[in-house]
């Protein structure tokens, strides 16, 4: 019998893998083909941006880092930040001297009054009543050691409307004879009987608008006087001292 006939080349290919071959795939060429030239690529074009856009913007930015800081400073300021406390006659600073002036246990705090007149008497009284003359007048009292015994301090602070009436009303009481602004033993604030008033002892001083008045004596010892004409001398030093005190129970020139 002849054999059957096989069909001729070419023969079809195979549908499977022949057992220990492997299967040869062919690689596939990706992007630029390599007959094909190398194009560069231009970058994109940047976008156009309005000028006057980009200034309000960054503005608009700095205003608020403005009003941010502003914030953060209020509420620091608020919740505990450095604070500006005002001077008051209690907490101002005393500068240095000779004596140790403490105020009186009966008047701790300076008494202040725009009625002038009614804190003097004679022709000082009289000068202080006129309209335009006294703008103010503020009085304190202190005690002083001097050598172991206790002096009276006053202080008066007369505010005048101009130097010129400063100047008069300062004229007027270094004399004699001519009254004063009265201490507050002599208006009866505080007792210390047998004194009357405050008078064995004196100094004045002249600062622009203001004219600062001190009186002193010593103090009562079981009820009786314990000064005398020779003390003048030296309760004059503390005075001179005591000027010092002024600025103290009356620092607001303009107030």
């Amino acid at each position: 019998m002849s054999d059957p006939q096989r069909p001729g080349p070419p023969w079809p290919p195979e549908q499977y893998n022949r057992s220990g071959e492997t299967e040869w795939i062919p690689r596939v060429q990706g992007g630029r083909r390599p007959e094909e030239p190398f194009r560069f690529q231009e970058p994109a074009p940047a976008a156009k941006t309005n000028p006057a856009l980009t200034w309000a913007l960054r503005a608009a930015g700095l205003v608020a880092v403005a009003v941010l800081s502003g914030l953060a400073f209020f509420y620091v300021q608020r919740d505990g930040g450095t604070q500006t406390t005002p001077t008051t006659p209690s907490t101002a600073p005393r500068s240095a001297g000779v004596y140790t002036f403490v105020a009186h246990p009966d008047v701790t705090q300076p008494r202040v009054d725009s009625d002038c007149g009614q804190h003097a008497y004679d022709d000082t009284q009289k000068l202080l009543a006129q309209p335009g003359q006294c703008r103010r007048v503020t009085q304190a009292l202190f005690t002083a050691d001097v050598k172991g015994r206790q002096a009276l301090v006053a202080v008066s602070v007369v505010r005048m409307v101009d130097k010129d009436k400063a100047a008069g009303l300062i004229a007027l009481t270094d004399n004699d004879g001519t009254g004063n602004v009265k201490d507050l033993v002599r208006e009866g604030v505080v007792k210390a009987p047998p004194l009357k008033s405050l008078s064995n002892g004196y100094d004045s001083q002249l600062t622009g608008e203001t004219v600062v008045i001190v009186e002193a004596d010593f103090a009562p010892a079981n009820g009786k006087a314990v000064g005398t004409k020779a003390d003048k001398p030296v309760l004059d030093k503390v005075c001179a001292d005591a000027l010092r005190l002024g600025a103290e129970i009356d620092p607001n020139p303009g107030g």
